[in-house]
């Protein structure tokens, strides 16, 4: 069970997964088009093109090596009785407050580099949106996800709805 009213880190591993997707991110939307700009206007820019891709690099790597550390430091989730928190940004800090007794759906999910890095977010889903513990480990994440069915299910049974659910 995990540990309630207590912020909770993601698991060291998401430090690289958040290195990777940054590299991937920055490398297709602003490596790949500043190449391609300089490429087809390299009449017209000459040597400014070649410092545009360079100056684009080196963004792009300063980025990839300085943002994730920021981002892991400032995740955190908590799971308490009545709610689930999660906190999480780089340059604007998102806090999302999810009552327990509205989830509906839980799901976990692993995509392709949460399977290489060995990572798993647990995705919960209310009426109105959706809230996501990401970077968890694969056993913290069944964990969780078992916890709060098992914490929905109480909560419906003593309000005195359904029984059957």
């Amino acid at each position: 069970m995990p540990q309630l009213d207590q912020y909770r880190t993601p698991s060291p591993k998401a430090i690289t997964l958040m290195r990777i997707t940054s590299a991937l991110t920055t490398f297709f939307f602003l490596v790949i088009p500043a190449a391609a700009a300089a490429f087809f206007a390299r009449d017209t820019l000459g040597k400014a093109g070649i410092i545009l891709v360079c100056a684009v690099v080196v963004l792009s790597a300063l980025y990839t090596l300085l943002a994730p550390p920021i981002r892991f430091k400032r995740y955190r989730y908590l799971i308490a009785k009545d709610r689930i928190e999660i906190i999480e940004g780089l340059f604007f800090i998102r806090r999302t407050i999810v009552p327990i007794d509205r989830i509906y759906q839980i799901d976990i999910r692993k995509g392709p580099l949460d399977n290489a890095v060995g990572v798993a977010k647990v995705m919960v889903t209310t009426a109105g949106s959706s809230a996501a513990f990401r970077f968890l480990e694969p056993e913290a994440a069944d964990e969780i996800a078992l916890y709060i069915n098992e914490t929905v299910l109480n909560k419906i049974q003593e309000k005195g709805d359904r029984k059957d659910v």
